[in-house]
């Protein structure tokens, strides 16, 4: 018993790695193209599968490829415009507005604007500062 026991735990224990390459296409598409089933001669049926595999491969790049770069440019053309620069001599003068005057009830809700997600943090403000007198 113990040696049946021991035979059956080495026999997983050599199969693991053959499962973990987990590579059978090759030895899938062997067997089918061996079989006759494709109506071709196997070294043509083996050429076939591996340039449709290699074919699919170089899609699915080129596929992630595009989506990639529509996603950059999506967010280019979304993006807010460069600032433009003002020369100095020709700059207004700006002037610091006084803070309004807010309650504790206000100066607490605007302190809790800054930890929603930054997407929503102006319309927070801009909420709390409404109630603003």
């Amino acid at each position: 018993m113990k040696k049946l026991a021991l035979l059956a735990f080495l026999g997983l224990m050599t199969s693991v790695p053959a499962m973990a390459q987990g590579d059978y296409v090759y030895e899938n598409d062997r067997r089918y193209c061996a079989s006759g089933r494709s109506g071709m001669d196997f070294n043509s049926c083996m050429w076939r599968l591996r340039n449709d595999r290699e074919r699919e491969d170089r899609r699915d790049y080129e596929r992630r490829e595009y989506e990639q770069r529509r996603e950059y440019e999506r967010r280019q053309r979304w993006q807010e415009p460069a600032p433009v620069y003002v020369p100095e001599y020709q700059r207004q003068p700006q002037y610091q507005q006084e803070r309004p005057k807010l309650s504790d009830m206000q100066e607490r809700a605007l302190n809790n604007c800054n930890l929603l997600a930054p997407r929503d943090q102006p319309r927070c403000r801009a909420t709390v500062m409404s109630t603003v007198r």
